[in-house]
């Protein structure tokens, strides 16, 4: 019938296609620190089967009707250049000039891939989400009792807040995926107990109960603790104490990113307080305020750094506004509004003067910021001074000691993977052309 059967097929196929090596061995693919392996491809075939799937067992090709017969992908096509063809051609010449530059930057690509963050979300909905106190519905299972979409009332809330009855310390933090249950959760006293025992074990070296631990376990009671807090609707001043204490042990231990999610349940807790600080289990929640609004104007300023980072210095501005005339005279948040002035003014004395003076843990947040105004810095400085300028100078102004050998080392090697030049003593600033440091690493959120 001038059609080819599937056996036929397969024979006129291998013609074409030539078969695949032997890789049923294990590849290793080494990346930074990791090996990750690959399961080997099999490619042996059964003794029924095609390239393409299995045939008919037992079934003659005689007998194969015209509907099931097989044709081999592009072997009905005809030979010679086709619309398709043309297209492939044009696509592969794309693919070239990608492979020149390293990406497309094409101004309509750019902005397609732009789109892609934008809106529910994206980057700019990341700081429209509600938070824990705002959300705390989901966290009780409305979803499973009530609908996502139904209006609850206070009653309703009583109702669904869990009385935890669970009597023991340590619990891991696992996520939950059904209504919590009174048995698992334990309530405010035990919490408080658990508490007081980590901030002791912390100090101590973290050997909790005769055993080492380390800050992943840390976090994961800290994490249980405020999801037992969560459930039970506990927004008093205990719950402030968590997580003041999570926020101040994630920044000593340079966890950003768990940092953050502490302080800005810390602003809805404070916001709720305010105004009923003399309420009963209210009573000192707002005593570190000051000190938090200070760590937020300065995590800010270096967010701001970020051009990815859509809200720039606008949070700052509104955090500013926001500030009464007690808060202003307040010596910690007086030293985070100069550090964002230093910032924003590129002055990098003030900034690393503000910083050897820093008070609480404010310098843990302004060593994030420390990579950029160095880099700035250092332009400004090849700029000013030419055709050379003492090392020791550069140094001091970068914020390092020279008169420490180590921390000389340290700070020449940091500016040498800028692309320094130096000769003897002295930064040769007209040979010097500057580039990113070699040896950052990326801290950003975004």
């Amino acid at each position: 019938n001038g059609k080819l059967s599937r056996q036929d097929s397969n024979s006129v196929y291998n013609n074409f296609v030539p078969e695949r090596g032997n890789q049923n061995t294990v590849t290793s693919v080494s990346s930074v620190g990791k090996k990750r392996k690959f399961e080997p491809y099999n490619s042996t075939l059964s003794a029924n089967d095609s390239y393409y799937g299995p045939s008919s067992s037992g079934a003659d090709s005689s007998s194969i009707k015209a509907e099931d017969e097989y044709i081999p992908f592009g072997l009905d096509m005809p030979l010679g250049g086709t619309k398709s063809a043309k297209k492939k051609k044009q696509k592969q010449k794309g693919f070239a000039s990608l492979a020149e530059n390293g990406f497309d930057q094409d101004h309509s690509t750019l902005s397609e891939r732009a789109q892609r963050f934008r809106g529910e979300g994206g980057i700019s909905s990341a700081s429209k989400t509600k938070s824990t106190v705002a959300n705390v519905e989901k966290y009780m299972g409305k979803g499973v009792i009530g609908g996502s979409n139904q209006q609850l009332t206070e009653e309703d809330y009583v109702a669904m807040t869990v009385k935890g009855t669970c009597q023991v310390l340590e619990k891991h933090y696992l996520r939950l995926t059904s209504p919590p249950k009174a048995e698992l959760v334990r309530p405010q006293p035990i919490l408080a107990k658990h508490l007081k025992n980590l901030k002791k074990s912390w100090k101590k070296g973290r050997i909790h109960k005769g055993t080492q631990r380390d800050y992943n376990w840390y976090c994961s009671q800290f994490k249980a603790l405020r999801q037992d807090l969560t459930v039970q609707r506990i927004f008093n001043a205990f719950a402030v104490d968590v997580y003041e204490t999570h926020a101040k042990i994630a920044l000593e231990e340079d966890d950003i990113n768990e940092y953050n999610q502490s302080q800005t349940q810390l602003k809805e807790l404070y916001d709720s307080i305010n105004g009923h600080e003399n309420e009963e289990g209210n009573e000192g929640a707002l005593k570190n305020m000051n000190e938090f609004v200070s760590y937020r104007i300065i995590y800010y300023v270096f967010l701001s750094g970020n051009k990815k980072y859509e809200g720039g210095s606008s949070d700052v501005l509104k955090i500013i506004h926001k500030l009464s005339p007690e808060q202003r005279s307040d010596p910690f948040i007086q030293h985070s509004l100069l550090v964002r002035a230093a910032v924003a003014d590129n002055d990098y004395h003030k900034f690393f003067q503000l910083q050897d003076s820093a008070p609480n843990m404010s310098d843990y947040l302004m060593d994030k910021i420390v990579p950029s105004i160095r880099q700035s810095a250092l332009q400004t400085i090849c700029k000013a001074y030419r055709p050379s300028v003492s090392t020791s100078f550069v140094l001091r102004g970068l914020g390092f000691n020279p008169d420490d050998k180590q921390e000389y080392l340290s700070g020449k090697a940091w500016m040498e993977s800028c692309g320094c030049k130096f000769e003897g003593d002295n930064l040769i600033t007209k040979d010097t052309l500057l580039r990113e440091s070699s040896s950052a690493v990326k801290n950003s959120l975004i």
